[in-house]
């Protein structure tokens, strides 16, 4: 599988953008909101959020974005491409599981399944964090108009997102395991942290290598698009 990825990013977060950029194992581009000061109307983090994904490699198979504050696995986009290579060409992939919100009793039983059987992989009915999400070039345009409707302009980015591949398409989100992305624990731009810490479960370590992990390790039944449970 071939991923094109996009840094999402706020001018006041330009320093943290880059570093971003430069630990990634190959050139990216980084679009910025074109707002100066930063809000927590999900409105204009919205639309950030749909002109990086507007920036996709159309050559692609996948497409990644990933927000200014993370911390990264060395060769993420290589090892990603790797994983992606067991998911084949349909699927939401989520390359960090975090901690705090939302409610953790479902993310701590599909962590611990997945570290009991010694799995690459965890999975939920729908994306929990929007850190670094991937997904396939060819669905962009249809999730970018449903998530452009007006109906969903209070609707967080990520919840956008998640709730388009859950409930229009009906598929599960898959994580990686352990965390390839790891969530800087400051302050939130738009008011998500609430007293909660943002980091992730497991993450591999920005001197470990994505390349590392042995993807093969799926679990017994595979890795499963669709969902069965009604939406």
């Amino acid at each position: 599988m071939r991923l094109s990825a996009t840094i999402m990013a706020h001018p006041v977060r330009r320093d943290s953008a880059q570093r971003v950029r430069d630990a990634l194992d190959r050139d990216v581009g980084i679009v910025y909101d074109e707002a100066p000061e930063p809000s927590r109307d999900p409105r204009q983090r919205w639309r950030t959020g749909r002109r990086a994904w507007e920036a996709h490699d159309s050559s692609a198979d996948f497409h990644m974005v990933i927000q200014d504050d993370a911390l990264v696995s060395r060769d993420l986009l290589a090892g990603l491409e790797k994983a992606l290579d067991q998911i084949g060409p349909e699927g939401l992939v989520s390359a960090y599981t975090g901690t705090g919100r939302p409610n953790q009793t479902h993310i701590r039983r599909a962590l611990s399944r997945a570290t009991v059987r010694g799995d690459a992989w965890m999975t939920t009915r729908s994306l929990c964090w929007g850190v670094a999400i991937l997904a396939p070039v060819a669905t962009i345009p249809d999730m970018l108009k449903w998530c452009s409707h007006s109906s969903k302009s209070r609707m967080p980015y990520d919840m956008r997102i998640g709730r388009f591949y859950r409930d229009r398409l009906r598929w599960r989100t898959w994580y990686t395991v352990p965390s390839l992305v790891e969530h800087q624990d400051g302050a939130s731009l738009c008011g998500n942290d609430r007293g909660h810490r943002r980091v992730a479960h497991r993450f591999l370590g920005e001197d470990h290598s994505a390349l590392s992990v042995d993807w093969a390790r799926t679990p017994p039944a595979g890795l499963p698009v669709l969902h069965t449970e009604p939406a």
